[in-house]
């Protein structure tokens, strides 16, 4: 009873294995639509990346983990393309295979010299289908198969990345004698995780050596575990026992390199345009109506170019990871709220109690605003989190009807962190100009 249904099993799979061009259609088609409405989704998750960065430079890590997962996207998109393509070229010839059979030289009447090199290189029509069918199949696989490995870079990368959020807690907050211990454990971590994508590239080298072959081994159940590799092992070995598997994986290293510096190339064409030309250009991301949002700024801006009641708002963003140290210096008696990541808590219960006068008098000290190379007094400011920037700051609005109708220039100075003979001290420059019309 077992062996018939082993039997039985086997002949489904022969004949799901002879149809599976279908399915293959059908996911890629439907695979390439999913991407391709899910790019701007990728641009979001980027923005809110860059947003935590701006909090603490830790963050700024997860970018690794974004562009594995952007490059999984392109790899996905690119290759399932060009398998719908190949699938119908496959689909064509057996098409024309049915109206025309085989090839017919004789019919064609090339001449000697074409005729003898077309017949040399031309294999028979048959064999031709039976290669692009295995060549679709395997574009099919090696896809996902790339996107399996990328992602297990992802899972090692992130745990790289838990490894610094754990220095940097103790660091801050327990006995060095504790930092001691964990660095070795990252080293370790990381050593492994080289040694582990070595005997992958290399088709299972060190598995083979029976010297360190016992010491790998629970290194290799380690890491099968931390990057999910366990999930995609059949397929890897029964590509890499045989000859052709073996060539498609060793593939991998090219195709990846390739990718990487196609992906990475910029061309530039204008010659006589200076690289640097920030405050010399007119850029639509310092107004939030032209602002395409895809960026994250951490400059100021205004509502738009052209002032129509005679009133400009200014917003001026709040960049953690540096204006901290400088609220610190400003005002040393200010003491710093918590922060980090909190659940089943509200948010403001979980550090200390700031006095909001205190904090906005002390965040706006950081600023000096000139209009026209005029230092504006007495300005107020307040707490303001844009609403398409999702970040935090503060805004200030005053009255510009003084000025005549025409260009003007709006200048901000930021205070800025120095070291001056070893010492910390606190120095303004200028970060904005940004040009508006008075109508």
């Amino acid at each position: 009873m077992a062996k018939d249904n082993k039997k039985s099993f086997v002949k489904w799979l022969e004949i799901l294995q002879q149809e599976s061009w279908q399915l293959e259609l059908l996911i890629s088609g439907f695979a390439i639509f999913l991407l391709a409405s899910a790019y701007d989704q990728l641009d979001g998750f980027e923005y809110q990346i860059n947003l935590l960065t701006t909090g603490n430079n830790y963050f700024g890590a997860l970018i690794i983990p974004f562009q594995i997962l952007l490059g999984a996207w392109y790899v996905l998109i690119i290759n399932l393309v060009l398998h719908v393509l190949l699938r119908g070229l496959w689909i064509s010839t057996i098409g024309i295979r049915y109206v025309s059979g085989e090839i017919d030289f004789e019919v064609l009447n090339f001449s000697p010299k074409f005729d003898r090199f077309l017949k040399k290189r031309i294999i028979s029509f048959d064999l031709y289908i039976e290669r692009l069918e295995q060549l679709c199949s395997i574009i099919f696989g090696f896809t996902f198969l790339i996107i399996f490995i990328l992602i297990s870079m992802g899972l090692f990368v992130v745990g790289i990345i838990m490894w610094g959020f754990v220095l940097n807690s103790i660091e801050e907050n327990y006995h060095s004698a504790w930092f001691s211990l964990v660095v070795p454990l990252l080293l370790l971590y990381i050593l492994g995780g080289l040694i582990y994508f070595i005997d992958f590239l290399t088709l299972g080298w060190i598995k083979k050596q029976k010297s360190i072959s016992k010491l790998y081994y629970p290194i290799y159940r380690f890491f099968s575990i931390v990057t999910l590799s366990f999930v995609y092992r059949p397929l890897y070995y029964n590509l890499i026992d045989n000859r052709y598997g073996r060539k498609v994986v060793l593939f991998l290293i090219p195709y990846l390199l390739i990718f990487t510096l196609i992906s990475s190339a910029r061309f530039v064409t204008h010659s006589y345009l200076p690289a640097q030309r920030y405050l010399h250009t007119l850029s639509n991301d310092r107004y939030d109506d032209t602002w395409d949002g895809t960026k994250l700024l951490s400059v100021a801006s205004v509502k738009s170019k052209f002032v129509k009641n005679g009133y400009i708002e200014l917003y001026l963003p709040y960049i953690g990871k540096t204006d901290d140290q400088v609220i610190a210096l400003l005002c040393p008696d200010l003491e710093p709220a918590k922060k980090g990541v909190f659940f089943f808590r509200n948010i403001d219960q979980t550090g200390v109690q700031m006095d909001p006068d205190v904090a906005l008098e002390c965040h706006s000290q950081r600023f000096q605003v000139f209009v026209n190379d005029s230092l504006l007094e007495n300005l107020t400011y307040r707490f303001y989190d844009h609403p398409k920037r999702k970040n935090h700051g503060l805004t200030t609005i005053f009255d510009i009807s003084f000025l005549s109708r025409g260009e003007h220039s709006l200048k901000i100075k930021v205070l800025f962190p120095e070291k001056v003979a070893d010492k910390d001290t606190l120095v303004f420059n200028q970060t904005d100009n940004i040009p508006f019309w008075k109508e």
